[in-house]
């Protein structure tokens, strides 16, 4: 025989499907679904318990939190500089973050010249694999100046924005950031145990921080299957006026629709 909380948890998949509820969007938030329900918060909160292990639904916390619906995948919003830790925590994911290598070498050309060192520089490298509700989601590679960051090794490299803050009182203010997609080779297929070949969406980001001063090379490798990535855009990309023949007679700005 079902159980009310049996009865309830059928109700909500029914929601989910009968509204056309997509994957990542916000369901409500517990109290207004219990009195839309009619149902008591203690109730609603043993169904969701239940839908989350399914991963039906997922809660997360902070501002814009409440209830999602959930295929079991983190999603990354393209908008915000947060690191992963943060991310998972607001989304009720248990991620774990395994340093794999951490050591310190000459700065490369490519270093040099996004990073502002000189020949001769050194810099921090990190290889690490962040591991969410046990299981492989991505492989990071990352390069940070050493003279900003010294003992930097000696510290807790799990949350690398967080350390930076609190130890060094740097903050990323923006990161410039590029997907594509890659096939896995045969290091990263070993340690996010996938195939070799696997398709994976590689992020490549460069981290300036509030002070304009660059901060940080990342190599993030996600497996796609994983990972949702999510960007809001806004409205027109404003130009200055042009200086050259067929300007408008007005002198005013144009406003271009990026399509």
């Amino acid at each position: 025989m079902s159980t009310p909380v049996d009865l309830l948890c059928s109700r909500i998949r029914s929601l989910i499907r009968e509204h056309e509820v997509r994957a990542g969007d916000r369901i409500g938030d517990e109290r207004s679904l219990a009195a839309s329900l009619g149902v008591p918060r203690s109730r609603l909160r043993l169904a969701l318990d239940r839908l989350e292990a399914d991963g039906v639904v997922r809660r997360r916390i902070g501002r814009g939190g409440g209830v999602v619906a959930s295929d079991g995948r983190l999603e990354r919003n393209l908008n915000t500089i947060e690191g992963l830790p943060e991310i998972a925590r607001q989304q009720g994911v248990r991620l774990e973050t395994r340093v794999l290598r951490a050591e310190i070498a000459q700065a490369s050309g490519q270093d040099q010249r996004l990073l502002d060192l000189a020949p001769g520089d050194h810099v921090y490298r990190l290889l690490r694999l962040r591991v969410a509700d046990g299981h492989p989601l991505s492989l990071e590679a990352t390069r940070l100046p050493t003279v900003p960051f010294p003992d930097l090794l000696q510290q807790d490299l799990s949350s690398l924005y967080a350390l930076l803050r609190a130890r060094y009182g740097v903050s990323p203010g923006y990161s410039d950031e590029t997907l594509e997609l890659t096939l896995a080779d045969d290091e990263q297929a070993r340690h996010l145990e996938v195939a070799t070949g696997t398709p994976l969406i590689h992020v490549h980001r460069v981290t300036t921080a509030s002070d304009d001063r660059p901060i940080e090379i990342g190599r993030e490798y996600f497996v796609g299957a994983d990972v949702r990535f999510h960007l809001r855009k806004y409205g027109y990309v404003r130009h200055a006026p042009r200086s050259h023949d067929g300007d408008h007679p007005d002198g005013g700005e144009h406003l271009h629709d990026g399509g």
